[in-house]
């Protein structure tokens, strides 16, 4: 079975070069700085927002669909009730 992952290297040893110096890469930066958190904090919150914000649009137009039928229910009741009045 081939390791598709080592597809482009020439060795196993170029491979095992090129994840340690992306080993080292990620230890060096000692994780994400104060900014880029801080961002990654914004921008979990917009999603949370976004979220949100689509169930209440889902919530509403749950909400209008039957308000729709209960006016279509009211008027067909009405249009009954004159018609049996009407006779």
């Amino acid at each position: 079975m081939t390791d598709i992952r080592k597809h482009g290297f020439e060795s196993d040893a170029q491979w095992r070069e090129y994840q340690q110096e992306i080993e080292e890469a990620t230890s060096h930066s000692g994780g994400r700085s104060l900014k880029e958190q801080s961002l990654l904090d914004d921008l979990a919150q917009l999603r949370a927002d976004v979220t949100a914000l689509r169930e209440q649009i889902w919530a509403r137009r749950s909400g209008e669909r039957m308000t729709r039928w209960q006016r279509v229910g009211g008027a067909v009741a009405l249009l009954l009730i004159a018609a049996i009045a009407a006779r």
